[in-house]
């Protein structure tokens, strides 16, 4: 049980103002407004993957997540076949919240996102490297797809390097250092290179649960849990209380229960994919439409009147 000193300080009026990347874009701004106008009051509603909204719809008497997941897995160019930026730009003109990762395969090409051969720490002590100069290639790939929903005016909750404290995908493999290294990479390219002034830079975390490999306050907006722990939000409060950062679930299994908001309130939650068709995970068409319908959680049509509280007419 989260305490009060932890709460208050979680949730306190001191959340950090503005955003870390330069001169943020008054969309970004609006949205990072909006979100903390809402924290610690209700959750926000999100699923991974919009092809399982209509499943959604059908059990919650059409009521849709209010942020989608969508991915960058498909945009390198041995994939070349990823269309989530066009799909992005058309939900967010319906007011939704617009969240991405990236399942990046190996930069090589050698492999996918769980590969043992692509050595990220021997990539990185050597910039002549072609190993180095297609983590470069990839970086600016996905920051041209950036680039396209800033200029569409779409803010972004951007969630780099995700679950790379579990080791198991390569920019993990090679320890906190290298993946560090990467994160700020990647963090000075979109600033310098890109201009992307239109990210909410999200990292993912397991608390104590495993090694913190936290990139630094003054590059990170909002600090996520995938798949919530008993002991998940005190240790959140714990180790990042101080810092004034926002928590949510960046995935999750089962629907997030709204009778949680108050104890642990996590600003938003998204649902991985096919797990909202799986009542083995506690998804049942009852547990969708009671969740859906809660007051608790804000949902796509709630979005136009949160919006409009932030001066943003959608």
């Amino acid at each position: 049980m989260i305490t009060a000193a932890l709460a208050s300080i979680c949730l306190s009026a001191s959340l950090q103002p503005g955003l870390v990347c330069n001169n943020p874009s008054k969309d970004a701004l609006a949205l990072i407004r909006l979100m903390r106008g809402v924290y610690g009051k209700q959750t926000i509603s999100g699923q991974c993957d919009d092809k399982y909204v209509p499943y959604i719809m059908k059990h919650s008497e059409g009521k849709e997540p209010a942020m989608i997941g969508y991915d960058f897995n498909g945009i390198v160019p041995s994939q070349n076949n990823n269309r989530d930026v066009e799909k992005a730009i058309a939900f967010h003109k319906r007011g939704g919240i617009v969240q991405i990762q990236w399942h990046w395969i190996s930069p090589n090409a050698d492999g996918d996102f769980y590969t043992d051969k692509f050595d990220l720490k021997a990539a990185l002590a050597d910039p002549q490297s072609t190993s180095y100069k297609n983590l470069v290639r990839d970086i600016d790939i996905a920051g041209s797809h950036l680039a396209r929903l800033r200029d569409a005016g779409v803010p972004v909750l951007w969630r780099p390097l995700h679950e790379a404290e579990g080791k198991w995908f390569w920019w993990g493999k090679s320890g906190g250092e290298s993946c560090r290294a990467l994160y700020n990479l990647m963090f000075d390219r979109f600033e310098r290179v890109h201009k992307l002034n239109n990210l909410i830079w999200v990292w993912t975390s397991y608390g104590k649960e495993k090694e913190n490999w936290y990139p630094g306050d003054d590059k990170v907006d909002m600090i996520v849990r995938d798949y919530e722990s008993p002991t998940a939000w005190a240790e959140f409060g714990e180790l990042f209380g101080k810092s004034n950062k926002m928590f949510a679930l960046g995935e999750e299994g089962r629907l997030t229960d709204p009778e949680t908001v108050k104890a642990r309130p996590w600003l938003y939650f998204l649902t991985w994919a096919y797990m909202i068709e799986d009542p083995k995970k506690g998804n049942t068409p009852y547990w969708i439409h009671r969740v859906y319908n809660d007051p608790r959680v804000i949902t796509l049509s709630d979005m136009p009147s949160l919006w409009k509280s932030v001066g943003i007419k959608r």
